[in-house]
């Protein structure tokens, strides 16, 4: 079985960062359609309730932002990606520092109205947070950064105006700073903390975004992965084993010992037909075999130890033992002979090459688990009662037949329940044969083609 399938500590399945870089560019659409219907709605909000002197600018910065956001969202995949969302950012917050204080008359004076509402901070708090539509965790910080930077910018503006204006609203002052504590006495808060209250407000709220955004990527990657594993089962266990072992995949790390079915199936003669055949056709011609057998094995609650070129090695009983395992690898081995045989029979009344298959089942004591190294393991099947399966798979040539099993398999496929008679008048008994490679000889039955196959 492949490496993908168990692991115990698994790595991330191939393909999980490209599934994660979609989910981003995704967000980096919607992101820029978010703020295109905000930008919109802002649009009719500043023709509604702005003075005529200041709407064209502020149609100006509206349009400027659209445009910084088309930029930034045609970056997406560029490899100066970063750079280019950094610069964005930087020219976004510039954009919302200048509209927020954007004077009707008196530029200074409309700074200290503007701060007293605090309508810089307020938009770029909304700006970090629409950031978080975009995905990324990175995108997020850096417009955290460029919005504190916005930020200090505003205050640092904000005490220059103050210097420069004489007085506001009834307002008299020694000082800039005296000014805004006058401004601000009512709330009982010094300038100072004030700012800094904005400031670690606007911090907190980009942490806690990016702590979210990051949250909902490990989410994903989780999802990803279990998604991922499911399917790497999927290729060599059946639909419900693959399910249940996707919740413990640990559960194959363990070697254990038990009985098992163990199946051979090998197509005969396709060597001799592949020696003619373009490489690509080589290789259609082993998947469309592997389509046509595999789904039948899995149907039978088969698991797939491993492919072995245009054959594969099956097993019954692994990971999870049960009664009928036995029963299950007979009935799969029959179905896969006629569904082959059929196949054969179309290819040849057109007139194409054909193969047949031959399949070799025994039962009995297997050793079950993970093997290999710690970045590469298999979960796999090994014993004698393995390479026994395999020898009377070879031997199906010898014999003329499409299946051979031992006695063991044949009994203990009957313990769960008669074979269906069609099946049992297909039978026949060898007897006991020696088996290359094996010390003692075997007791061995023979099923045959269905007649005229």
């Amino acid at each position: 079985m492949s490496g993908e399938a168990a692991r115990r500590e698994p790595e991330t399945p191939p393909g999980w960062r490209q599934r994660l870089h979609e989910e981003e560019m995704n967000g980096f659409a919607f992101a820029f359609k978010a703020r295109s219907i905000a930008l919109g709605v802002v649009v009719l909000w500043v023709i509604l309730s702005s003075s005529l002197t200041r709407l064209p600018l502020l149609l100006a910065a509206t349009a400027a932002f659209f445009l910084v956001g088309w930029l930034a969202y045609r970056s997406r995949a560029s490899r100066h990606m970063l750079a280019i969302q950094a610069v964005c950012a930087l020219v976004d917050v510039t954009i919302i520092v200048l509209a927020s204080h954007l004077p009707e008359d008196d530029w200074h004076e409309w700074a200290l109205q503007s701060w007293m509402r605090r309508s810089a901070f307020l938009y770029l708090v909304a700006y970090v947070a629409s950031s978080a539509l975009t995905f990324s965790v990175k995108v997020v910080l850096m417009s955290g950064v460029a919005s504190m930077l916005g930020l200090i910018a505003s205050f640092g503006f904000v005490l220059y105006s103050a210097r420069h204006v004489d007085s506001f609203n009834g307002f008299i002052a020694d000082g800039a700073y005296d000014l805004l504590r006058q401004l601000i006495v009512v709330q009982g808060v010094e300038p100072g903390i004030f700012m800094v209250n904005q400031f670690v407000l606007l911090a907190v709220t980009i942490g806690l975004i990016a702590g979210a955004i990051w949250r909902a990527r490990r989410h994903v990657e989780r999802a990803v992965r279990a998604e991922a594993q499911r399917g790497n089962l999927g290729r060599y266990f059946s639909p419900n084993v693959a399910e249940r072992l996707a919740h413990d995949v640990g559960a194959l790390d363990a070697g254990r010992a038990q009985s098992a079915a163990v199946l051979f199936v090998d197509a005969v003669g396709s060597v001799r037909r592949m020696e003619t055949l373009a490489p690509e056709e080589v290789i259609d011609a082993v998947r469309s075999f592997h389509r046509r057998i595999v789904p039948i094995i899995f149907r039978h609650d088969g698991s797939i130890d491993k492919f072995l070129g245009d054959g594969l090695m099956a097993v019954f009983g692994a990971p999870e033992k049960t009664p009928h395992d036995a029963r299950d690898a007979v009935l799969c081995a029959v179905e896969m002979l006629d569904v082959v045989d059929r196949w054969r029979a179309g290819r040849i009344a057109r007139d194409e090459d054909a193969t047949t298959v031959g399949i070799g089942i025994h039962y009995g004591p297997v050793i079950q688990g993970n093997v290999g190294i710690a970045d590469r393991l298999e979960f796999t099947t090994l014993g004698d009662t393995v390479n026994l399966a395999s020898r009377l798979e070879r031997m199906t040539r010898e014999h003329g037949v499409g299946i051979l099993l031992s006695r063991e398999a044949m009994v203990a496929a009957e313990k769960s329940g008669p074979l269906p008679q069609e099946i049992r008048s297909r039978c026949r008994d060898l007897g006991v044969l020696p088996i290359a490679g094996h010390d003692a000889p075997v007791h061995v039955i023979a099923i045959d083609r269905l007649v005229g196959a």
